[in-house]
């Protein structure tokens, strides 16, 4: 066997093989609540609303569970740039409040509150190595949310 031929073995052999690693990796990933597929009252409501019934009660429950998908990784992403910018605390707030705005007079005002408060109170347990899912600001972000009357989020 010619050394090209080898050479081209190799290196399909090592594609294939990162191909099965990340492959298994991703299988293996934990499915975080605040993951797009892990929204427990999606397949209920599609059943219920298929069934013509009007679950407002299902409805506000996913609701409150996408936007506290939402919430949850956006408030780790605002906390890294509150620790980016330390030494301007009114920089990092503007640009907080221009994301996540507190004057819609609704419940999302106490949403992007929170963002903001545990933005600011969490900067220091942020980390731009990990991933969100990693993220005890993440975490805190999302028990939060969940923990709040489905009710709030029926404006929403």
């Amino acid at each position: 066997m010619s050394i090209k031929h080898l050479s081209k073995l190799k290196l399909t052999l090592v594609m294939a093989s990162l191909l099965c690693c990340a492959q298994s990796y991703a299988t293996e990933k934990k499915q975080m609540p605040w993951d797009f597929d892990s929204n427990i009252y999606r397949e209920q409501l599609s059943e219920s609303i298929q069934s013509g019934i009007n679950n407002q009660d299902l409805i506000n429950k996913d609701k409150q569970w996408n936007e506290c998908s939402m919430m949850a990784t956006s408030t780790d992403r605002m906390a890294l740039g509150v620790q980016s910018n330390k030494e301007d605390h009114d920089f990092a707030r503007e640009i907080i409040l221009d994301l996540y705005p507190v004057d819609n007079d609704s419940f999302r005002d106490v949403i992007n509150q929170k963002i903001m408060g545990l933005a600011f109170e969490m900067a220091d347990l942020a980390d731009g190595d990990k991933t969100s899912d990693e993220s005890p600001v993440t975490h805190a972000a999302w028990d939060w949310c969940i923990a709040q009357d489905p009710q709030h989020f029926a404006d929403l």
